[in-house]
């Protein structure tokens, strides 16, 4: 195995072709034929972009021999993805002409199959751009992943949110930094995930199974965070941001520079928050939810005819207190430094993603090497020092012909360890675990409307745990198991008319028991938690089907889906109790079913005016008719939004008002309690205004407007009798700065 893999980097590093292609055109108005100026020219895959120029012209050179997709895109305006052949020395000329719409258009998107439209995926991408996530006071990136419907946050405070995807959470998902997963000590909802809150250009969402994309912990969701673009080419863009919240008497400020010569990209940003205790509603601060970041991100490119060579540095380091009984205790004051019972966290990564082009075949190969440092300081020293160490890799061949659309065949592997640096509590043991997949995915065409995907995945996996407590036999045993599963998916869209289509798709996924599931033995936060060595691996079937609709002012989105887990892991309270007299929680499993739906529905009478609203109900039940616990509540959401016309120096200029209403969670688990219903109210205002030719944004936006009492059922601080936030006003301003670059 070892010498294949070395000869297929060998292969990847060593190919060189002398192809080396153009694309250039003309972009005009659809309705009046005028010429379009500022208009986003892009190839994603390529990591390649400009804006049409003053003629409404637009070139893009040193393009590799091959097939990709091309999306021009412009505010008010349809977004168009073309695909197109690029062959030896080749100059192919592209004309667009863009049609005026109300309703925002879909974009290309690369979790699923690759780079494609997200209107042919039988799997549905949903995206969040950079401008939403931006468009709030919250003060954690995960938090407006809830925009999204079928997606909540388990939180334990401000600083630590944990995504859930349809009632599963935790291992039973797999957020990526992208495009590599993360690890991050997922297996409880007190270990945040260390993604920045700044440098990210959208977040795409799977619900669903998508173990066949990406392995084990893929069961109920992908959460993919995309780094920002590169500039564009023969341009520098830099920007100045800074922000403030109110709640916490939060500071933020990050400040980025990126550049793009003829072949060679590179940016830096770097970044820093900080936050107090939280307010509640009743205006009494949670004590110690203080948390406390900064980061960098770097990254160096190229683009050439050869293909794309891209690496990254990501670096972030985290403190964030613990709201715990103890803590509640001992700290009194609210300040931004963290002086006990807190975690300290930092995280890095450094990437390769690597393409190479030959006709109609793309071969990647990318790599990930990340560390994963974990300490606990209590009230004297640290108490928990582990260490988390993983190595990525992936091979793919991508094919693309007149006789077959997308052929992906590929393999994948990772490496992982832990160890516990000598602090007196081991949260988890020493551990190795070693992954190696093999999988092939297909996508097929039928005439204009039925698009059709398959796929299969062959999945190994050994972990090693050298000393776990066998309780059974009353020994320690060194436990060494080998997990092997094959998956599939097999979905298609279908498009009744341009606006209609429908979508369906039904996949399997198995997700491995984790290292604390097996072996944990111990206090963990406010519990006492037991692992049980003889848990098997998850199996899901799960069938989705969906349709949409879109016209020039409206959007409809519908689905449901039906999720059987055989062998569902979960923790439950037993009737033990540990010396120190705290209820033991343990790991078991039995048969669950999780099912629900999801719609929503955007409608933009005239062009200032954009209104959106949507709705998620899901329910989870074991086999025995009990409730599953860490099912959300069922939610709507709504937006009105209002776009102004420019006015002097003002452009860009918006008003927003978010309504929230959750209803009561009555079907809770035995070790939950009842949750009311609550009703909140955000809104916001922004602006971007001109001095001395100098662009400005301003943005001023406020959560939970009326400064309600309520409990979120994932809270993790309810069982404390501790609020959510209250009214959080978040101020934010940023600065561009533009230029010619002739790297």
């Amino acid at each position: 195995m070892n010498k294949i893999i070395i000869s297929f980097i060998f292969l990847v590093f060593s190919i060189n072709t002398y192809s080396q292609g153009e694309i250039n055109g003309k972009i005009t108005n659809k309705q009046n034929n005028e010429l379009m100026v500022g208009v986003s020219v892009y190839i994603p895959e390529l990591q390649k972009g400009v804006f049409s120029d003053e003629n409404g012209k637009y070139k893009l050179t040193n393009i590799p021999k091959g097939e990709f997709t091309i999306q021009f895109s412009f505010i008010g305006f349809q977004t168009i993805s073309k695909k197109i052949n690029i062959k030896n020395n080749s100059k192919e000329n592209l004309d667009i002409q863009l049609a005026s719409t109300y309703i925002y258009t879909p974009e290309v998107v690369v979790s699923a199959l690759g780079y494609s439209s997200q209107h042919d995926n039988a799997i549905k991408v949903e995206i969040i751009s950079a401008k939403s996530l931006d468009n709030s006071a919250n003060t954690n990136i995960m938090d407006n992943l809830e925009l999204i419907p079928g997606i909540q946050m388990i939180k334990n405070g401000p600083g630590i949110s944990s995504p859930n995807i349809r009632g599963l959470s935790l291992t039973n998902i797999l957020v990526l930094n992208n495009g590599f997963r993360m690890n991050n000590y997922q297996f409880s909802e007190n270990h945040p995930y260390l993604v920045s809150n700044y440098g990210i250009d959208k977040v795409e969402v799977i619900k669903g199974p998508a173990s066949l994309l990406y392995g084990s912990d893929a069961i109920g969701g992908v959460i993919n965070f995309i780094s920002e673009k590169p500039a564009t080419v023969g341009k520098y863009q830099a920007d100045i941001n800074a922000g403030y919240f109110s709640n916490t008497k939060g500071f933020e400020t990050n400040v980025g520079f990126k550049a793009h010569g003829k072949k060679v990209y590179w940016g830096v940003r770097a970044g820093t928050q900080q936050n107090t205790d939280y307010l509640q509603a009743n205006g009494e601060a949670v004590p110690n939810s203080r948390n406390n970041d900064r980061g960098i991100q770097l990254n160096i490119g190229a683009n050439n005819k050869n293909g794309v060579f891209d690496i990254r540095y990501n670096y972030k380091e985290n403190k964030i207190g613990l709201t715990t009984p103890v803590a509640k205790m001992l700290v009194k004051d609210r300040s931004y430094n963290n002086e006990m019972w807190f975690q300290e966290l930092s995280y890095h990564q450094i990437s390769s993603k690597n393409k190479i082009y030959l006709k109609s075949l793309k071969l990647e190969s990318n790599f990930s090497f990340q560390t994963n440092h974990r300490k606990l300081f209590g009230t004297k020293d640290y108490v928990v020092d582990m260490q988390l160490q993983a190595f990525d890799y992936e091979f793919k061949a991508i094919q693309e012909n007149k006789i077959v659309d997308r052929l992906i065949v590929g393999i994948q592997g990772n490496y992982t360890q832990n160890h516990n640096n000598g602090a007196p509590v081991m949260v988890i043991p020493n551990y190795y675990q070693n992954d190696f997949s093999v999988f092939g995915l297909i996508q097929q065409s039928f005439g204009k409307n039925l698009n059709f995907q398959a796929g299969i995945r062959y999945d190994f996996r050994n972990m090693k745990i050298p000393n776990i407590n066998d309780d059974l036999n009353n020994n320690v045993i060194h436990f060494d198991t080998i997990y092997n599963n094959i998956n599939f998916t097999l979905g298609a869209t279908y498009h009744l008319t341009d606006k209609l289509f429908l979508r369906a798709n039904f996949a399997s996924a198995y997700r491995t028991p984790n290292v604390a599931e097996l072996s944990q033995d111990g206090i963990h936060g406010t519990r006492y938690e037991k692992g049980n060595i003889n848990l098997v691996p998850q199996k899901s079937y799960e069938g989705d089907f969906g349709m949409h609709y879109h016209d020039q002012k409206l959007s409809l989105d519908a689905s449901v889906f039906y999720n059987n887990i055989n062998n569902y892991i979960f923790l439950t309270p037993t009737t033990d109790t540990s010396a120190a007299g705290l209820q033991i929680y343990q790991y078991q499993q039995t048969n669950s079913t999780l099912y629900g739906l999801e719609a929503g529905l955007n409608y933009v009478p005239v062009r200032m005016l954009d209104l959106k609203v949507n709705y998620s109900y899901t329910i989870g039940k074991k086999a025995d008719g009990e409730y599953l616990p860490f099912i959300p509540q069922n939610k709507i959401h709504g937006i009105i939004k209002l776009k102004f016309k420019d006015y002097k120096v003002l452009t860009r200029s918006f008003a927003e008002l978010k309504l929230d209403y959750a209803f009561a969670q009555n079907n809770v688990a035995s070790s939950e309690t009842y949750t009311p219903d609550y009703f909140l109210i955000d809104c916001g205002l922004g602006t971007t205004f001109n001095i001395g030719n100098q662009d400005y944004s301003l943005s001023i936006f406020a959560n939970n407007l009326l400064n309600t009492e309520y409990y979120d059922h994932l809270s993790q601080l309810k069982n404390q009798g501790l609020y959510n936030m209250g009214r959080n006003i978040g101020i934010k301003l940023r600065i561009p700065l533009d230029g010619n670059y002739g790297g």
